[in-house]
């Protein structure tokens, strides 16, 4: 579930766009994680439009050598030049950067991770002085290491 400027969001796990993907970087384990939602299905808009978000975080390293060691870890962003350069995104109207979050890893189980992941998000860019609105995730995702891992989930 995200709440998203006061909105309520469902994950979409229909969809190969909702997974943390798990990868060996020579003996440690680096993560990243997409988190598609599916689109309000409530009367609120925002902008006079529904909206479906989406969460992009790309390649986070560690030192963790198996992937329960990821329980507990935090991962921050602390301003949108820090973001820019890591190229994560979140899409409301188009891909922006966010201002801010902290990404937090914190349980595994049954090949699934459970996320919480809150920050400030730029909705509108190209405004003169661009638009940015709150979110908070808390999510189950399917841990994904090698392709065959989607047929344990149906996708």
């Amino acid at each position: 579930m995200m709440n998203f400027e006061n909105m309520e969001f469902e994950l979409n796990t229909s969809t190969r766009s909702t997974a943390f993907f798990i990868f060996d970087n020579e003996g440690s384990i680096e993560y990243a994680l997409d988190c598609s939602f599916k689109p309000n299905e409530l009367s609120e808009e925002l902008y006079g439009q529904k909206i479906a978000p989406t969460l992009r975080i790309n390649s986070i390293v560690t030192n963790e050598c198996k992937i329960e060691g990821l329980i507990g870890k935090r991962f921050c962003i602390d301003n949108i030049e820090q973001a820019d350069e890591r190229e994560d995104t979140f899409y409301v109207f188009g891909h922006e950067p966010l201002e801010n979050y902290e990404l937090t890893i914190l349980d595994i189980e049954n090949d699934r991770v459970q996320i919480e992941c809150k920050g400030v998000a730029v909705i509108d860019g190209y405004a003169e002085d661009y638009k940015t609105g709150n979110f908070e995730i808390n999510c189950w995702l399917p841990i994904i290491t090698s392709v065959s891992d989607w047929a344990k989930f149906g996708l």
